[in-house]
């Protein structure tokens, strides 16, 4: 149906407000809780005069347990705003748009886990009013309590219990305590009543795994009682920490993206600090998204270009302010804003990460690469097939590889013919001898992983289809032969017996992307998986008359050492 451009428009309204204000509250992930409220304070804080700028959580006894406090200085708010401001969609002081403020997120975030209660406070001028907003016979909204003349009301005055509670009344602030869902609940060391459970660095993980940044001349300050002891204190955001270290650089491309590579040789220390553990993700107006963490960037590493030391480096994409990518409802993720809008990842840049390692990253993983006499023939071999089988050069697309993905190419490329597909290059072969980084790729009962981002072949050194058939080769050495020079001899040839194995199984599986009609993704996929390649290591038998050539050549060079 044709829409006049004049007609008239009623608005939608919601039938059930009830229904909708409990629905958008119980379906927040209850995690952005925190992000949510340090937030808002943090915007708050901004606009306090310089050398004030401060926020504070602490640990108040209430109820007889303790609740947490997010405490910040700036403007307070009045009666009227502070009950404004519980509304659904309302901010005080503040532009609300897609791509600026909700006006939901600390209030929506934070009642899943608070419905006995979120009690606000704020100082302005001299007086502080307080309201406390949970969820109360069913219906989640302001709770009433005795008033002047004891009429019930939801805004009181309470600027001398905040005395006696030591909040300052000679200066403006806001304080948002949460009370918890049940009676006796301890918000500080269990928000969300074990479900997730919190442990004693809940808070600060929260916070320094999420902020890049604080905004300029804002400082974030764990009180005693809400971290342990020794990390308590004024918080270090990430960007500051990690520009902190000796081996850190940001590299700037010429689209705005700027890529920060970090080294921390004490980062995999025993007992070294949760603070110091290596990730990945995606910074956006100073905020992380798609966190790789641990043991979840150990395994994506290698497809960074980082196949050794990731428990010693951190790799973070920052996006510029106008990048065509958007919040999601509840901030929890990042959507591109063309196509399906699927969410961003750190993957999606890996392609870009390996391409500008900085030179002295690239010496601290040349230093870390095992070495094998074999590996050149290997590289070698692999290079010889790929050509006798003419297998092209191709490389999964990265989303996040161009500034504008959705800008339209000029005329002159769309007319332009297709360039010829290059030929294939061998891929970089990654020997893995170390039982930890051999676990950090999840490659512990696999024999080999491919890597189409960074074009690599990881092996691992330490799979049984190489103590097999050393066993065997050992066989082959006459009884008088040193043993111990027998067994290296015997280990390197079983070592490069597997690698070309799994080299050649990999050209082959290369090969079959040039026939898209008879290989479909998902059988691609299935070809060049670790499990496909672990079949070819696993097969001994095939090539064993090479590798008892290789064995008995060798033991004649151990014989000739010897003489």
């Amino acid at each position: 149906m044709e829409v006049p451009v004049s007609a008239g428009v009623t608005k939608l309204r919601v039938k059930d407000e009830d229904f909708l204000v409990a629905s958008m509250i119980e379906r927040c992930p209850k995690t952005m809780m925190v992000r949510e409220l340090l937030q808002n304070a943090l915007e708050a804080a901004m606009l306090a005069p310089e050398g004030e700028r401060r926020v504070e959580f602490s640990a108040l006894p209430m109820e007889g347990s303790r609740k947490l406090a997010i405490w910040n200085t700036g403007p307070g708010l009045t009666g009227p705003e502070l009950y404004r401001m519980c509304d659904i969609a309302a901010s005080i002081r503040k532009e609300t748009g897609l791509d600026h403020n909700f006006g939901m997120g600390a209030k929506v975030a934070a009642l899943p886990s608070n419905q006995r209660g979120l009690r606000y406070r704020s100082a302005r001028k001299g007086s502080v009013q307080e309201v406390v907003i949970g969820k109360y016979d069913g219906v989640y909204g302001r709770l009433l309590r005795p008033g002047p003349g004891g009429k019930p009301t939801e805004v009181i005055h309470v600027t001398a219990e905040a005395a006696a509670e030591r909040r300052p009344t000679d200066q403006e602030w806001t304080e948002v305590v949460l009370l918890g869902n049940a009676e006796g609940q301890d918000t500080v060391s269990d928000p969300y009543l074990g479900q997730p459970r919190g442990g004693g660095r809940w808070l600060l993980n929260a916070i320094i795994l999420r902020y890049f940044r604080f905004p300029a001349g804002v400082e974030v300050t764990l009180l005693p009682g809400t971290a342990p002891a020794r990390e308590a204190g004024r918080v270090t955001p990430m960007q500051a920490r990690l520009a902190a270290l000796a081996d850190y650089e940001a590299v700037r491309l010429p689209q705005g993206i700027v890529l920060h590579y970090a080294y921390d040789p004490d980062a995999s220390a025993p007992g070294a600090s949760d603070s110091r553990k290596s990730l990945a993700g995606v910074v956006y107006r100073d905020e992380v998204y798609g966190l790789l963490w641990g043991g979840f960037w150990r395994r994506e590493a290698p497809g960074f270009g980082i196949p050794f030391l990731s428990r010693n480096i951190s790799v973070l994409v920052e996006l510029p302010p106008d990048y065509p990518v958007q919040q999601d409802a509840y901030r929890e993720f990042l959507r591109y804003r063309a196509g399906g809008q699927a969410p961003v990842k750190a993957l999606d840049f890996a392609a870009l990460v390996a391409a500008h390692i900085p030179a002295w990253l690239r010496r601290h993983l040349d230093a870390a690469m095992p070495e094998a006499s074999y590996a050149d023939e290997a590289r070698d071999t692999l290079q010889e097939l790929l050509e006798r089988l003419e297998v092209q050069r191709r490389r999964p697309s990265q989303k996040g590889a161009e500034a504008k993905p959705a800008a339209a190419k000029s005329q002159a490329d769309a007319a332009a013919p297709p360039r010829p597909p290059a030929p294939e290059q061998a891929p970089q072969l990654v020997l893995l001898r170390d039982a930890a980084e051999i676990a950090d790729r999840d490659l512990a009962q696999r024999a080999a992983a491919y890597y189409p981002q960074t074009h690599q072949l990881h092996i691992n050194l330490n799979y049984p289809a190489i103590a097999a058939l050393a066993e065997r080769l050992r066989g082959l050495a006459p009884p008088e032969a040193e043993p111990e020079q027998v067994s290296r001899a015997a280990l390197m040839v079983a070592e490069r017996a597997m690698v070309l194995r799994v080299a050649r199984a990999l050209a082959y599986a290369l090969a079959k992307r040039d026939q898209p009609a008879a290989w479909k993704e998902p059988q691609l996929r299935a070809l060049l998986s670790p499990e496909s390649l672990t079949l070819a290591a696993e097969d001994i038998d095939t090539g064993w008359l090479d590798s008892e050539q290789a064995m008995r050549t060798a033991l004649l060079m151990v014989a000739t050492a010897t003489d």
